[in-house]
This record gives structure tokens, sequence and C-alpha cells, in this order.
């Protein structure tokens, strides 16, 4: 990889596929800054402006929010001084014409893309977001169908027990997410693969074992 030239790190998977933890793993590694549009998403929702009240509606159903309200998060996020030798985009673009929109950016400040796809089977998927929740005392992530505590009260990290679920990680919601990636986000992979951009792994599998591939795949991809 050329230390010189910025690289922007295109992380995208369905719900679940685990890309946010990977991308947080991933930057760690390369020190640049994890970028997750749904994070940026879910604390604007949280205000009680406007904007938030419809981010939020919209986030609740399922939906997506519309690319004119996340090509002004993105851009502004992009601008801040610790994406100046690159960051890693979770959750963004999800459609061609977001697509074209970050290609335009990224062409305009000189960054080097890469595209990496986790690829999960959809069972596997609504098992991992249905089932998911947190420790709020320490952020530690557990699954009911496969990383529960040892304690089903107590988390195995910090000894709290208090847990959180997201509102949003319910199978209706999944389903319509799920839909709506196909829908879009399937020809944003063709059209990076054509580009020969897209690196694919295969996210059926432990966290360190995707994280290991990613880790070998990259100096071949940059």
């Amino acid at each position: 990889m050329d230390s010189n030239v910025p690289v922007a790190i295109v992380m995208i998977g369905p719900p679940g596929s685990g890309k946010g933890t990977q991308s947080g793993k991933l930057g760690a590694f390369l020190g640049i800054p994890k970028i997750s549009t749904g994070d940026i998403l879910r604390q604007v929702a949280s205000g009680s402006s406007r904007n938030s009240q419809e981010i939020r509606a919209i986030m609740e159903t399922g939906g997506l929010v519309p690319d004119s309200i996340l090509a002004d998060l993105v851009t502004s996020r992009l601008s801040e001084p610790d994406c100046k030798n690159g960051f890693i985009l979770d959750g963004y673009p999800r459609n061609i014409d977001q697509v074209i929109f970050l290609e335009n950016l990224l062409l305009a400040r000189k960054y080097k893309l890469l595209v990496v796809e986790i690829a999960v089977p959809e069972d596997i998927l609504l098992k991992r977001v249905t089932g998911r929740f947190s420790c709020r005392g320490c952020g530690a992530i557990y699954n009911k169908y496969f990383l529960r505590p040892q304690n089903e009260k107590v988390c195995d990290q910090c000894g709290s027990t208090d847990f959180a679920y997201r509102s949003d990680d319910n199978e209706l919601v999944i389903r319509e997410r799920l839909r709506e990636y196909t829908l879009q986000t399937l020809p944003v992979l063709d059209y990076y693969k054509a580009k020969h951009l897209l690196v694919s792994v295969d996210g059926n599998r432990s966290l360190d074992e995707v994280y290991d591939e990613l880790i070998c795949q990259l100096p071949k991809a940059l």
C-alpha cells in the first residue's frame, strides 16, 4: 500500500454481515477512521429537529433516507481532518446515484478506492440481526442465537446487568432492508466489479477468520 496516497475503503454487505465490526478493526489496523452512515443517521435521528423526526420515521419502518440528506452528511464527515490520510466507509454508497456522487467526491480529493463485499446467506443474517443485543455498560455485543453471555443476565466483559436492543432490529424491518439491499445495492457491486475495484469475502465465518482474510486481501488489492 502506498502510504503517500490516501485510501478510501468502501465496505458493502447486507444488515448483519459484520461489515461494521470489520470496518472498525480494519480502521484501527490501518490508522484511519471508520465512518458509519448508520451511526451518523442514528445520532441525527435522536435529535428533536424536523430533519431528525423525518429520519427517525424512515428508519423505524426500514426505509432508506433520501440521497440528498446522505450526500450532505457524507460530504461533511469526509471533510474532517481525521480523514486526510484515508477512511473506511460503512453503509454508503447503496445505489448507483450514490456511487457516482462518491466517485466524483473521491476523484476531486485524490483518494485511491477499494470496495470490499462481505457476503452472508439471508437465513444467517436474520438470526444475526434479530438476535443481537449489547451491554449498555461497555458496549459488548451478544446474540441470543450465536453468542450469549455465560450468565444470561450479566455481561461477560464488565459485569453490567443492563442490556439494550436496537428498535430497528426486528424481522419485519430487516426483511424490508434486505429487499432494498437486493434491489439497489447489488447493482453497485456489479458496477465496482466491472471496474476491478471489488474484493469479495465470505462473511459466514468467525470474526477472526473474516478479518484475517481481509488483511491478506488488502495488499494485493491496493
